[in-house]
């Protein structure tokens, strides 16, 4: 090494002052209000951008907490309706199951009473399906006619009978609450 680095450099007077020998700062000069008014602002500043990043982590986490529940609660709800359209099917198959055997019954005289009994008792079975998923009919026969549940297929004349009355029902019609699933086929009483 040369002598010349190896010598510090001269104290600089524009340097700020040395630590004394406990390694303090040396006393800090007197800041003028403007100066502590700017050093205070710049703290706040600091401290609320620390107050605001905070809060936006805070919201980041909510909101993905957020989407986590509305996906598994969307799942949820698909699950169970894709299950009860299951069970709906399956019990409607047992349904289908006794009137494939019934067809499947010899034709006599008394197997046809058996049968007409098997039949209705089996179609009863399915009514109680659909009620019990909250399916009815729609109440029609001797009703006046309502365009909102009923289809008007042909009409007719018959005395005594009010008028725009349903007088013949060609096909049942069914509702689930105020939803209408299929519209009553009817005849009309027009006088």
């Amino acid at each position: 090494m040369s002598e010349a680095s190896a010598t510090p450099p001269a104290p600089d007077s524009t340097s700020s002052p040395a630590p004394d020998s406990a390694g303090n700062p040396p006393p800090a000069a007197p800041l003028s209000p403007e100066q502590q008014r700017i050093v205070e602002l710049e703290a706040r500043e600091q401290q609320a951008e620390a107050a605001l990043n905070e809060e936006r982590e805070k919201f980041l986490r909510k909101a993905a907490e957020f989407e986590n529940t509305r996906r598994r609660i969307t799942g949820d709800a698909q699950r169970t309706a894709e299950s009860k359209k299951v069970d709906f099917i399956q019990q409607a198959l047992s349904i289908a199951d006794n009137l494939e055997m019934a067809l499947l019954t010899p034709a006599d005289k008394e197997t046809v009473d058996h049968l007409t009994t098997g039949v209705r008792m089996t179609l009863d079975k399915f009514y109680q399906l659909l009620r019990e998923h909250g399916i009815e009919k729609i109440p029609s026969l001797d009703q006046t006619f309502d365009p909102h549940r009923h289809e008007a297929v042909s009409m007719q004349k018959i005395e005594g009978k009010p008028d725009h009355t349903v007088v013949q029902v060609y096909r049942e019609g069914y509702i689930k609450g105020d939803q209408v699933l299929r519209y009553a086929q009817v005849v009309v009483n027009q006088l």
